[in-house]
């Protein structure tokens, strides 16, 4: 029982993108609750979601996997787990995870109607004892709770308080519940209500994966994330202290406003310390961006059409350099020797493409003549119509002050891009193993794709802090939108990785022989 319960708890902060279980982290969250947030008038669009028969679909499809990943092999196991998955979430809940030696003390107290809290304990009590735990029975503050010791050292704590279920793994989490059991006698919760936020999580950043670690501009030691909903829209906040102060001058910005044309979908802009955000494709392109600036931009006309640019030294040596680099990477004997198309170097406009590839024209050029030293690069032509990017999209980030990234997209839209360019990689590589186009996640978003409109985020450095601000009606972009749902999407869910099984090879049954037929007599 006490693996299982862990194993729930971590699962379930590590979906939420919070923590990494395995670096023993500190965190402190709360959360309002679904129930109570689609409840109030300015929530249309969240309540319009939550109401989708594809949002159910995907979410019981999530649920069922978690509970048979946590109940192992113990099909009575996991048949309780999914009786109580569904509630967390719901109603109100504290999250506190705090590291003790061999493994983190995680505690949880979430609101629950009375029916469902007893059937908490009741199922918690049965899980104890097939485990080779006694649950005792204890009163703190008129409540009764149970606490088991197990054999091997390890504890659990568990109660239902006047609408609200504690839980605690870890002797240390004994003295808290016993305190939050406390206020609910005195005040009927936990902890004092909070006002400000609907969201707020403090997370020791030492925890952070090395993979979200390495594209800080530092060494972090805290973020505190804060969201609250309001008209229709989520406003986030994310404070990132670091151990040093942050590189405090920012390169003056040098747009390609020439390049980057109309009809737009999306804009992303990068300077300093926020061109980190641009690491993964410069690295893979061996690009360096010379004004320490990177842009990109989509266009809305096809499904197919997003680009970036960065300014080079020198233009025509870095095409051909990457024409080199890519060829060497194809070659017979390389690591893309099995990828599909031909690449084509032409030096004298100068111009790569890779040809040959289903739906798809990859291409990288210099770009406008106005715009000196910049390359461009996308995954199809752009739209004839040569219409630079609008005055009144650069006004809005152009003049603040230390802004290092600038992000605008219509998420609706960019959700179907994101879906195709997620699986760019795997039609150049010919793994068909990872062309996921018929799933309850895809289903999910592409019945989100009409609701969701602007969402834009920005991000500021000052000192030794990076602050991150956003204002989105689901709180997250599509990019962020799509890699989630391929997470949970995947068979290998709650594993950390994007990357779908190999397909199961396929039996093939040798057809009998017939029987040679008699030649006709004369």
């Amino acid at each position: 029982m006490k693996r299982a319960i862990y194993a729930f708890l971590t699962t379930t902060v590590a979906a939420l993108g919070l923590i990494c279980a395995q670096a023993e982290p500190l965190l402190k969250a709360h959360f309002a609750g679904i129930d109570n947030l689609i409840k109030r008038d300015d929530a249309k669009t969240l309540r319009s979601v939550w109401a989708l028969k594809q949002t159910q679909a995907f979410r019981n499809e999530v649920l069922d996997k978690l509970a048979k990943r946590m109940g192992g092999d113990n099909a009575q196991r996991e048949a309780t787990l999914r009786k109580l998955l569904p509630d967390l979430g719901r109603g109100e809940l504290f999250l506190g995870v705090a590291p003790t030696g061999s493994r983190p003390d995680v505690a949880l107290i979430t609101a629950l109607d009375k029916k469902r809290g007893g059937l908490w304990v009741k199922s918690l009590r049965q899980l104890a004892k097939r485990r080779g735990g006694e649950p005792l029975e204890q009163t703190v503050a008129g409540f009764t709770g149970w606490r088991v010791d197990f054999d091997n050292g390890h504890t659990l704590g568990f109660g239902y308080a006047d609408g609200w279920l504690l839980f605690g793994s870890g002797q240390g989490t004994l003295n808290y519940l016993k305190k939050a059991a406390e206020r609910i006698a005195d005040t009927g919760r936990p902890f004092p209500a909070d006002e400000e936020h609907d969201l707020s999580i403090t997370l020791d950043a030492r925890s952070l994966p090395g993979v979200i670690r390495d594209r800080l501009p530092n060494a972090p030691n805290t973020i505190h994330i804060t969201s609250r909903l309001k008209k229709d829209n989520f406003y986030s906040k994310v404070d990132v202290e670091f151990a040093e102060p942050l590189p405090a001058g920012v390169p003056d910005w040098e747009i390609p406003t020439r390049t980057i044309t109309e009809p737009l979908a999306s804009f992303t802009a990068a300077r300093g310390a926020g061109l980190l955000t641009a690491r993964p494709i410069l690295t893979l392109l061996g690009l360096h961006a010379a004004n320490d600036q990177f842009f990109a931009w989509s266009q809305s006309r096809t499904k197919f059409q997003s680009f970036f640019s960065v300014k080079v030294d020198a233009p025509k040596e870095a095409i051909a350099g990457l024409a080199k680099r890519i060829g060497d990477f194809k070659k017979t004997g390389g690591k893309g020797a099995k990828f599909i198309g031909q690449v084509m170097h032409d030096a004298k406009k100068p111009a790569l493409t890779w040809g040959n590839v289903p739906l798809f024209a990859p291409y990288v050029t210099v770009g406008n003549s106005d715009d000196k030293g910049y390359i461009v690069g996308g995954v199809f032509p752009p739209d004839p119509v040569k219409k630079p990017i609008p005055a009144e999209l650069l006004a809005e980030f152009t003049g603040k002050e230390n802004l290092v990234y600038y992000n605008w997209e219509i998420t609706g839209q960019r959700l179907e891009k994101w879906n195709l360019l997620i699986q760019f990689a795997a039609i150049l590589s010919d793994r068909r193993e990872q062309l996921v186009n018929d799933t309850k996640g895809i289903e999910f978003l592409t019945a989100l794709r009409p609701k969701l409109g602007n969402t834009i985020t920005d991000a500021t450095i000052g000192g030794n802090r990076l602050t991150i601000t956003r204002k989105s009606q689901l709180g997250l972009t599509a990019l962020e939108l799509s890699l989630l749902s391929r997470w949970l999407d995947n068979p290998r869910f709650p594993a950390p990785t994007l990357q779908w099984p190999p397909a199961p090879a396929k039996q093939r049954t040798a057809k009998p022989k017939q029987p040679k037929k008699a030649a006709d007599k004369k």
